[in-house]
């Protein structure tokens, strides 16, 4: 399958979410702005693979075959997982805000733990969420620590723009990486949902590997430079701990 192909099969699979579990052939081509004729095509191949099954007469939704990727994802993912949520959960208690823990897969940026934040209104990262590389704290943070030959390859050019604040310029994005790396944290403003702000932390291996990225996501309104400084000091602390236990 040609790498065109792939990606728009990629985008695809990323239009089901909690919001839309289920979608009819007319709406994926809409959303995906993807003639109807190559929907039919890449729906086809998807459901024979496993990927999609049929939702009554119109509608199509996730196929089992994720739930076996699932398995393979979480028990991958597990033990960091379990290491880290305890500490999401202290910074989850003192702040009230949604706390997320993400690491690359392929050219995404996944969510493998969240914690919902508390308040009426709220940013809400769901676990399996997925991100393009060039959105968000989580994104910087995961990009930032790797050799930077590495980042064209993770890197959809031309970038896509999301929000009026997502950064599409390539030379102004790996700055910002270059900027992350040295002050050891990532923010992010409205770059993947309006009125969102974000900060973020790397996590280390014993070996100072970058593992993942854990992060805070909140409203504007919220967010702001002063309240995020003292988020900041609360990552850092907690990431230090997780560092610790990985060691």
């Amino acid at each position: 399958m040609e790498s065109t192909s792939a990606h728009k099969v990629l985008d695809i699979l990323l239009l089901f979410n909690t919001s839309q579990p289920e979608l009819t052939v007319d709406e994926i081509s809409q959303q995906s702005q993807i003639p109807i004729s190559t929907v039919y095509r890449y729906i086809r191949v998807l459901s024979d693979k496993g990927f999609l099954e049929k939702s009554g007469t119109k509608s199509y939704r996730l196929g089992l075959r994720f739930v076996e990727l699932n398995r393979v994802a979480g028990g991958s993912n597990r033990d960091l997982r379990l290491i880290a949520l305890p500490s999401m959960k202290r910074i989850a208690d003192q702040i009230i805000e949604t706390v997320s823990l993400m690491r690359l897969f392929n050219k995404y940026a996944i969510c493998i733990e969240s914690i919902e934040g508390r308040h009426v209104v709220r940013v809400i990262i769901e676990q399996g969420r997925l991100q393009p590389l060039h959105t968000g704290a989580s994104s910087k943070v995961l990009l930032a620590w790797l050799d930077e030959n590495e980042w064209d390859s993770y890197l959809q050019v031309p970038l896509q723009s999301i929000t009026e604040n997502t950064i599409i310029n390539v030379d102004e994005y790996k700055k910002q990486l270059r900027q992350t790396r040295e002050q050891g944290y990532a923010t992010s403003d409205g770059e993947i949902d309006d009125g969102g702000r974000a900060i973020a932390v790397p996590l280390f291996d014993g070996k100072g590997k970058i593992l993942a990225a854990l992060s805070v996501e909140g409203p504007s309104f919220r967010m702001t430079d002063d309240i995020m400084a003292d988020y900041l000091d609360l990552l850092l602390t907690e990431a230090e701990t997780i560092r610790q236990q990985l060691a």
